[in-house]
């Protein structure tokens, strides 16, 4: 309910109220500075609400059905544009999926075996698992939005009980060193702006967007950095460049008046990708089952193998969570092997020599609790330090 007030006249608000059963008075029968409580209603609610509506004759007439393709084009985009910068994936898996099937259907009519053999049909026809889960998590919220809209009947989505694929196992892929150098050795013969990026990937440990989109106001020389104004995380990121990374920047050609790093082939946009060139290139030196996001958990894996913490690995890659970094976290059988020998080394009886000490060395400096649980070790393998 809005308060209208009759235009031109300046006096006391004084509020008369007004008994809907009574009926309404025309604004302009309104006495001066009185209000007059009119009922509003959006036109985004009036668009898609399926209650009754009133025809020019005054009787109630059924609304016309609130079909997918309809709540989608006029409540569900315009609601996750404010909320998901990925916002066009959902519109694409839309348009190609789900309207097909759907888009024609009303929303209380799609039931949950129509659902079912329609994701089966997607798995059938080709599609990964996961891809055909993250399908049918979009439909699954739009059916949601639906149901908080009041356009769904609380419990009723069509996709309630429809369960995704499972997964059994996550693919792990990255590059040896061997493969990695030959890699780098292919693209430092080749002056494309592809293999410009590609190496920058392998380098920083970058995602593919934040290279592709990167500006040259941007670019830190001075402080060795690639800044991301606005990352996957939806906050600023610093990427590290090394002495490498800043060499393959050097060598770079720079197009007056263009901002991008990698300009595409339509005037004033990036590149948009790099699958072309890389499916060549990768075939080329016999690695056709590495995908350009491997390049990142490459980058990953060698810093752990090389000894350094996961904490940097997380800083490094960008991540907000360190539960993610664990998945890029690919140690190699050499450091799993040195760890396993560090344990045998507490256990066993070195070949130089029986351990007098006992199965665990003593610590170095003073430790209480040791000298109680050890009374006969002190002065025999026990480094007094006045600590």
């Amino acid at each position: 309910l809005i308060p209208v007030r009759r235009f031109g006249d300046i006096g006391k608000a004084l509020i008369f109220p007004h008994s809907i059963q009574s009926g309404m008075r025309s604004i302009n029968n309104l006495l001066p500075g009185e209000f007059h409580m009119t009922r509003y209603y959006s036109s985004t609610r009036s668009a898609v609400s399926p209650s009754t509506q009133t025809g020019d004759s005054g009787r109630q007439t059924k609304p016309d059905p609130l079909h997918l393709d309809t709540f989608v084009s006029n409540v569900y985009l315009p609601h996750v544009k404010l909320r998901k910068r990925s916002w066009r994936v959902d519109q694409r898996i839309a348009r190609q999926h789900l309207s097909p099937t759907f888009g024609a259907r009303e929303l209380a009519n799609i039931q949950r075996h129509e659902v079912e053999d329609w994701l089966h049909g997607l798995s059938s026809g080709g599609l990964a698992p996961a891809t055909c889960n993250r399908i049918l998590a979009t439909f699954k919220t739009i059916c949601s939005l639906a149901e908080m809209r009041g356009l769904l009947p609380a419990g009723q989505s069509p996709c309630a009980g429809v369960s995704s694929f499972k997964i059994h196992t996550q693919r792990e892929r990255y590059l040896s060193r061997d493969e990695a150098q030959r890699l780098m050795r292919a693209l430092e013969k080749s002056d494309r702006p592809e293999a410009f990026a590609i190496r920058l990937l392998l380098l920083t440990g970058a995602r593919k967007s934040e290279v592709l989109k990167a500006r040259w106001e941007n670019v830190r020389l001075d402080l060795r950095l690639l800044i991301v104004p606005l990352s996957k995380s939806s906050k600023p990121r610093h990427i590290l460049l090394s002495d490498a990374a800043l060499d393959v920047l050097r060598a770079m050609p720079r197009i007056p008046g263009n901002p991008w790093l990698f300009p595409g082939h339509a005037p004033g946009k990036p590149l948009s990708d790099l699958y072309l060139f890389w499916n060549k290139i990768r075939r080329e030196l016999g690695l056709a089952d590495v995908r350009i996001h491997d390049l990142r958990h490459t980058f990953a894996s060698f810093l752990v193998n090389a000894g350094h913490s996961l904490y940097e690995a997380q800083k490094m890659l960008g991540h907000g969570d360190p539960r993610t970094t664990m998945r890029y976290a690919h140690l190699g059988q050499v450091s799993l092997l040195a760890a396993a020998e560090t344990v045998s080394g507490f256990l066993t009886p070195s070949k130089r020599g029986n351990n007098e000490q006992g199965v665990f060395p003593p610590p170095v400096g003073r430790n209480p609790f040791w000298e109680t649980a050890h009374p006969d070790c002190i002065g025999r393998g026990y480094k007094e330090t006045g600590q």
